[in-house]
């Protein structure tokens, strides 16, 4: 489907790629991973066009139709929710006025008979109309507007009317409905709440084309991929299997790498002793040369820069009462909208709660008001004996003053504390020497979360609240911050959909459920991962009833037509494509062997043996062809499959 060689890209003296390869092919799940900066967003532009390689060679499968979902909000005009769905990206009008205009010319007596070009562009016109099914385009839409959290009563309103959250979601099942061949998403969990977020996961399970993703959630990225590309040296390293496998195999060839770079390390220390010794010496000069030369041939190994990390915990949380908070017949709200009713809830001291339901239920609200800043529109709201909170909020990061610099963002929660220890939490927090100089108005939104989450540092407290902080957090920086709360000493209470985030920090789940009446509140009996096996069952439930991914489902022994997302058969340019894949695959496997064939005859031979750097070289050539073909060998089976099925 897509095959990237030899890239090259450089933005004035940062290289981002030097000589990289990228191939994807069809039904590819693909994870694309990388430190911030490292050319995820670059690349993106280059598959999609918006941006050239300076050097290299970027093949695509012919007509292929991609779906982006940037992590910008894209322009969108004044129509409906439903209307902006069915616009797709526009596709669809030019394929009805490109049927309308070679209908015409073919009618067209004066015309003649239609050249073959112009029969195969209308071919291919028919083919993506009915892989559109115009038909049920409709239906469709609204399957999958409901399946991103959006009511019957939604779909008529306005864009105006919503926040930049939904307007997201709104984007992403545009993207969805046009059922493209590569669908390449960047963060598409971040606007999501978990219902949404599971019945997603399970769409894209059933979708039948290609999948790139990027995203910083874990849970998200294991259910979904079966590759993993990572940016990696200025280059692209692909895995397969999951995050998890990922993982082990980095490491893994990490650990060859340093061996290599050691034994590299020593030859070159050898190498250079003797230059250093003989090179003068007339008797030894030539040799001295000669080692020299192959000094300067060798192609150095590089290891991976070490990366910073985000390392800190909380301080020592102040004793509290038993009771931290108790509420009594509360209604809550905001304004003249009550959105809870009649709430009780004691929250006891070294209780960690989950605050989970879907986005607009009243999460945000709630965590309001247990902190504080927000009062109940009717009822007791009681804060325990030397409660102190530490509230988060979900656009904690976008309240900092834009003018002020790091330290000064700092200084301005302890403005007691020394300067010397304000300087230490921001170093914990990866601002260090000159960046604590930098104004809040240009840090990235991972590095407003960072100085957010600092802030927290600064006023000890036992009773956490936290609304959705791993939002613009790095994976790595979502490990340490959780590894912090997991020894923290207070209370928590916090609203996220990361599971792998949550699953290991609360004791107890509390859902509120949006009802006609106002919302009612559920105190769960089981684990965080009892709701979450609840919450996929559901999912899948609704994925399969809208049909999602599926042409037909079985009922009663019968095969019956479903209104959902529909999956087409494999297009003629589709087969012929994998057709000459496999061609090129068998050939180069039949290459492989016959090398690998030499390397076994290499290897018998006990001469080999008395040459240990030859043994070597011969050994670590005959891994990567043995890894070159267990991977073509399993590409070969799965194109097989393709045109086989």
């Amino acid at each position: 489907m897509l095959h990237i060689r030899a890239l090259s890209k450089q933005y004035g003296g940062k290289v981002l790629f030097q000589n990289a390869d990228f191939h994807l092919g069809y039904r590819s799940k693909a994870a694309l991973v990388g430190p911030n900066g490292a050319g995820k967003s670059t690349l993106t532009k280059i598959i999609l066009g918006l941006e050239g390689a300076d050097t290299g060679t970027i093949t695509r499968a012919s007509h292929l139709s991609i779906g982006h979902l940037p992590q910008e909000l894209p322009k969108m005009g004044g129509r409906t929710v439903l209307e902006e769905t069915l616009r797709m990206d526009g596709r669809l009008e030019d394929l009805e006025a490109a049927k309308r205009e070679l209908e015409a010319e073919f009618a067209d007596p004066e015309k003649g008979s239609p050249s073959e070009e112009a029969l195969a562009h209308y071919g291919r016109v028919l083919e993506e109309l009915d892989h559109l099914d115009a038909y049920r385009l409709e239906s469709r839409a609204k399957a999958i507007l409901s399946g991103m959290g959006f009511k019957d009563s939604d779909l008529a309103r306005p864009l105006t009317e919503f926040s930049g959250g939904w307007l997201m979601r709104v984007a992403l099942s545009r993207i969805l409905l046009m059922d493209p061949d590569l669908l390449l998403l960047d963060e598409p969990t971040n606007h999501l709440d978990l219902e949404s977020l599971l019945w997603l996961e399970e769409f894209l399970r059933r979708y039948q084309g290609a999948l790139l993703l990027i995203s910083h959630d874990t849970a998200f990225l294991n259910r979904m991929v079966n590759e993993v590309i990572e940016i990696d040296q200025k280059t692209l390293v692909s895995y397969r299997g999951d995050l998890d496998a990922y993982r082990v195999q980095k490491e893994e060839r990490l650990t060859l790498l340093r061996a290599q770079y050691a034994g590299q390390q020593t030859k070159i220390a050898e190498l250079e002793n003797f230059i250093r010794r003989f090179g003068a010496k007339a008797s030894k000069a030539t040799q001295a040369q000669s080692r020299q030369k192959q000094l300067d041939k060798m192609e150095r190994i590089e290891l991976p820069e070490d990366r910073d990390t985000v390392g800190f915990r909380f301080p020592p949380a102040p004793h509290s009462g038993k009771e931290v908070i108790t509420v009594r017949e509360a209604d809550i709200g905001y304004g003249e909208k009550t959105v809870l009713k009649n709430l009780d809830w004691v929250i006891r001291r070294g209780t960690r709660t989950a605050i989970v339901g879907v986005n607009g239920a009243g999460k945000t609200t709630l965590l309001k008001v247990l902190s504080g800043k927000l009062s109940p529109q009717r009822g007791l709201l009681k804060f325990g004996h030397e409660v102190r909170t530490g509230y988060y909020a979900q656009m904690q990061a976008e309240t900092l003053g834009p003018d002020n610099t790091i330290l000064q963002e700092l200084e301005s929660t302890a403005p007691d504390w020394p300067v010397a220890k304000v300087r230490a939490i921001a170093g914990a927090f990866l601002f260090t020497g000159d960046d604590v100089n930098k104004r809040c108005k240009v840090l990235s939104g991972g590095e407003k979360a960072r100085v957010a989450l600092a802030k927290l540092l600064l006023e000890p407290s036992n009773f956490l609240i936290l609304d959705e902080p791993t939002n613009h957090l790095d994976v790595e920086s979502r490990g340490v911050l959780l590894e912090a709360l997991e020894k923290y000493e207070g209370t928590l209470c916090l609203v996220s959909h990361d599971r792998e985030f949550v699953s290991p920090l609360v004791d107890q789940v509390l859902e509120i459920v949006p009802g006609a009446d106002g919302a009612r509140v559920d105190h769960l009996v089981g684990s965080y991962d009892d709701y979450l096996e609840r919450k996929l069952k559901e999912a899948a439930g609704r994925v399969a009833l809208s049909g999602a991914g599926t042409d037909a489902k079985a009922k009663d022994g019968k095969t019956v037509e479903t209104p959902g997302a529909k999956p087409s058969a494999p297009s003629t340019n589709k087969l012929r494509a994998w057709r000459t894949e496999k061609e090129k695959v068998e050939a180069e496997i039949a290459k492989l062997e016959w090398e690998q064939s030499g390397l076994r005859d290499e290897l018998a031979k006990d001469s080999t043996y008395e040459d240990a750097k030859k043994t070597m070289e011969l050994v670590e050539k005959q891994r990567v062809v043995g890894e070159r073909l267990q991977a073509l060998y399993a590409r070969w089976e799965e194109l097989e499959g393709f045109l086989s099925g």
